[in-house]
């Protein structure tokens, strides 16, 4: 199927399910009506709040919002699902009432989905912000992809070695194609819904990818994944590695690349262990405290390792010595953001 760029203007939904976050939701809306994409439409799913998140959504007086209200508090996924049949576009955008879309983000994936309308998933790079402490992370751009149109498996891969910053909020999503896979799936860990819900559609060939930041995920006390405790975070991490793997066996049809897809879903859960053992080494466990977890996760910490050794040195200075390499890496990202900053400017 080809189509002209200029005749390609798909009907966009953003779909927003909020919860008694009246105090962020305003900002996330304002955000989505911001669109220099103009065919599109703003659902907000209000899941029975009780604070002033009517009183917020009444101040818009924009035809493009809609609000759909829940009788009663139906649950975090069946609200997102909510959006799902609520949706009237070709594609549709999920952003957390906490978090923003850029202005251009709808502008830039239409603009890839028009080079393949077939293409079920485009990818964005999405920043992150802590409001409690005013840092701002920004997605750094990938030197392998530039934005058009790739393999699926690949875009996951390169997701899964954390080498693409994305968030559910960052991506544009063909309606039909995750109402074929029945949205987001409960029989995970909701916390990891998000990914199990469009990681799947990456497996099915190719995919969109655009290499800018496209949304900002926020990082606050109140989010469901701060309130986790380490056992919890490592269950639901462990739960989602698995996911994606039963996932690939079904769904990526050349052997290789389901090998490949497989093995990193293994690697992706030994480093986000790492990752999680550190930050709770970093937030003042002492080392005793610590050996039980490294103890019990030593198969995965290990994992990592045997695929190559030299990999090993960092997992363990990362749970030894979290405070040392965070701000070691820290400065080498700020140095490589200042160089990307200065050839841009030499480009202009």
């Amino acid at each position: 199927m080809s189509t002209a760029h200029s005749e390609f203007e798909p009907f966009v939904t953003i779909a927003i399910p909020t919860f008694n976050r009246a105090s962020w939701l305003k900002n996330c809306v304002v955000a989505a009506l911001s669109q220099t994409y103009q065919h599109f439409e703003v659902v907000v799913s209000d899941n029975a709040s009780t604070d002033e998140t009517a009183e917020v959504l009444k101040q818009f007086g924009d035809p493009r919002l809609r609000t759909v209200r829940q009788l009663s508090n139906i649950g975090l996924l069946p609200n997102w699902n909510a959006c799902l049949a609520e949706a009237r576009g070709d594609y549709i955008v999920f952003c957390s009432d906490d978090d923003t879309l850029s202005p251009r983000i709808l502008e830039r994936c239409v603009a890839v989905a028009a080079r393949d309308p077939q293409i079920p998933i485009i990818l964005g790079l999405c920043d992150f912000y802590s409001p409690a402490d005013g840092w701002l992370d920004r997605a750094t751009p990938s030197t392998k992809f530039a934005t058009g149109v790739w393999e699926g498996t690949r875009l996951l891969i390169e997701y899964l070695r954390n080498n693409i910053c994305v968030g559910n909020c960052s991506m544009m999503i063909r309606t039909e194609a995750l109402r074929a896979r029945g949205g987001f799936p409960y029989d995970v860990p909701h916390n990891s819904a998000d990914v199990a819900g469009w990681a799947p559609l990456l497996m099915k060939g190719r995919a969109g990818f655009v290499n800018e930041s496209c949304a900002t995920y926020c990082v606050h006390g109140a989010s469901e994944t701060s309130k986790l405790t380490l056992d919890g975070y490592l269950h639901i991490e462990r739960e989602l590695a698995n996911y994606i793997v039963r996932m690939a066996n079904c769904a990526v049809e050349d052997p290789r690349a389901r090998r490949r897809v497989r093995l990193e879903a293994k690697l992706f859960l030994a480093r986000r262990i790492v990752f999680a053992l550190a930050q709770h080494r970093k937030r003042g466990a002492k080392l005793a405290e610590m050996l039980p977890w490294i103890w019990h996760q030593r198969r995965e910490i290990i994992y990592v390792g045997a695929i190559n050794p030299l990999n090993f040195a960092k997992p363990i200075a990362l749970v030894l010595f979290p405070k040392l390499i965070a701000d070691q890496i820290r400065k080498l990202k700020e140095h490589y953001r200042q160089l990307i900053d200065s050839v841009r400017s030499d480009l202009i």
